[in-house]
């Protein structure tokens, strides 16, 4: 192809081999995605050396890959997703096909592939196709950044979410139900980004047109400018995020996971009397949240966690209504040392903290400084950190059928793809002629939560099923190879997974390294630790009870 052989004409077999082995080395790989894949034969080399391994194959051509179906090692079949699946390589992909390269990655890998993970580009497809070639590397660069960023979060919240699960369900005696908005009301999402102040005189212009959605650290400026949120997006865990709820007080309702920070039912009551103190809740596909709200008969809505709650509120709003969905004060950047809008409860601490010989501005410079902070190329004074730029991956990835309808008020110069850019006189452009309208969601309590001795006994059947599965998984582990014991009880690997992340990993290592032995002494430890946590727990909550 434009003169450059795609293999070898005399032996492309041994060619593709002896790339293989010099590209991955003696050990099996955990998962191996070839760029560039050309006639089948570097997966047929894969597969040779490596019997077992996960393969995803990205070729550079339609054509390629026709005549690569013909040559590769397995039969192709065509799957309902409209993506081309190899009987025995996995799936592929080429350009042109339904879906974008980073939506197919992110539904191939996971974050415990990350762990012997192999990346390899078939040279002479990389410079036949340099363009895709550049694309595709940057699409899987973005995706193991997120999913590095993604399990680094696991490692430092896992059982965080699952204590705020549990304790939430039970600390709740009501629920709310009913619509977020009405079905083609526009909404405006308040991230904290700096730019929100000198968006909140604009958002105030088309106040009575839209709902207004405000974002914990987001909503002490709402207040401060009179601008009254209509709801609030929680999903941090952690103790700030019900700071900056704390300081503002607002008086809308809350949507939240159950995993969300702990303490919404008891926050003081400045809204509607007419509904308890409850939140809205929302669903993330995390095993233990599925089974509470089963349990609880709570059909909430499902929104896949990002690590950013700015994502959660857009995804929720993009499946609440169908009109424009404006988000302002996402920058996905710092304005030199200013990491948010102002007035933010992060600078009512720092003013706490400052003295004669470290006042606020010293405190604020330190707290950018370890942000580790780097200058957005061809923008003086703006700047992004490694976790910005990834949440700015995931909001360049929308689905295409939501970016005729999602905009990004006021954007900074980092840019987003997937949303379209609304300047002051566009604003008004957009609401030119649309009515006012009531406002606000309409919710009601939910009638069939279960009182509080029933949510004990929920519980206390969830601690002790997950504790009878990991104890019976560990009674047996010395009868099962490698990692078969994880594969025992579906519940297994989710619950090794958010309580101890770091030594599930550490036994996928060891069993993929041919370490029988160690993967087995490794699991039952990281099992025993497990049934620990789950203990606590129940300790914790019979005590309660």
């Amino acid at each position: 192809m434009d003169g450059i052989a795609l293999h070898s004409p005399y032996d492309p077999v041994r060619e593709a081999r002896r790339f293989v082995e010099a590209n991955i080395g003696q050990y099996a790989p955990s998962a191996v995605v070839v760029l560039g894949e050309g006639l089948g034969y570097v997966s047929a080399a894969v597969e040779s050396l490596y019997p077992g391994v996960r393969l995803i194959r990205i070729f550079y051509s339609n054509e390629i890959m026709t005549m690569g179906t013909a040559r590769g090692p397995g039969a192709a079949v065509r799957s309902g997703a409209g993506v081309d699946v190899w009987a025995r390589s996995g799936p592929a992909w080429c350009p042109g096909m339904k879906g974008g390269l980073s939506a197919f990655l992110a539904a191939s890998l996971g974050e415990l592939d990350l762990e012997g993970l192999r990346l390899i580009e078939w040279p002479p497809s990389a410079r036949i196709f340099p363009a895709v070639s550049r694309n595709a590397n940057e699409a899987v660069r973005l995706l193991v950044r997120e999913l590095n960023g993604s399990f680094a979060t696991t490692l430092a919240a896992g059982r965080v979410w699952m204590r705020n699960a549990i304790s939430n369900f039970l600390a709740m005696d009501s629920t709310l139900v009913g619509e977020l908005c009405p079905a083609d009301r526009p909404v405006v999402i308040a991230a904290p980004g700096p730019s929100l102040e000198d968006a909140a005189s604009l958002i105030a212009e088309v106040r009575s047109r839209v709902e207004l959605w405000a974002l914990p650290s987001s909503s002490l400026l709402l207040r401060d400018r009179g601008l009254s949120p209509d709801l609030l997006v929680m999903t941090d865990p952690g103790y700030y995020s019900l700071y900056h709820v704390h300081s503002a007080a607002p008086s809308c309702p809350f949507a939240m996971p159950l995993s969300a920070a702990r303490g919404v039912w008891d926050l003081p009551r400045t809204g509607r009397q007419d509904l308890p103190a409850a939140p809205f809740l929302l669903a993330q596909p995390v095993f233990f949240e599925k089974a509470l709200l089963e349990q609880a008969g709570v059909e909430a809505p499902l929104v896949a966690p990002h690590g950013t709650v700015a994502a959660t509120a857009l995804d929720l709003a993009l499946a609440s209504t169908g009109g424009p969905v404006i988000v302002a004060g996402l920058d996905m950047c710092a304005r030199d040392i200013s990491l948010h809008a102002r007035p933010n409860a992060f600078d009512r601490l720092l003013h706490l903290q400052s003295t004669r010989l470290s006042p606020h501005y010293s405190l604020s410079f330190r707290r950018a400084a370890a942000q580790r902070f780097e200058q957005v190329r061809g923008a003086a004074g703006v700047r992004a950190s490694p976790s910005l730029r990834t949440y700015a991956g995931w909001f360049n990835e929308l689905r295409p059928d939501f970016a005729p309808r999602t905009y990004r008020l006021l954007p900074s110069r980092v840019q987003l793809d997937g949303m379209r850019a609304l300047d002051a006189a566009s604003l008004r452009q957009l609401f030119e002629g649309s009515p006012e309208s009531p406002r606000g969601p309409r919710l009601r309590s939910h009638g069939a939560f279960p009182r509080r001795d029933e949510r004990h006994r929920i519980i206390d059947r969830l601690l002790k099923g997950w504790t009878d599965e990991l104890a019976q998984a560990h009674t047996a582990a010395a009868s099962f190879e490698g990692l078969d014991l994880l594969g025992h009880s579906p519940s297994i690997l989710p619950l090794a997974y958010h309580i101890e992340p770091q030594r599930l990993l550490e036994t996928r290592r060891k069993s993929r390294l041919g370490d029988s032995t160690g993967a087995v002494a490794a699991a039952k430890e990281m099992l025993e630790r497990c049934i620990d946590f789950l203990r606590v727990i129940s300790e914790k909550t019979g005590a309660a009870a």
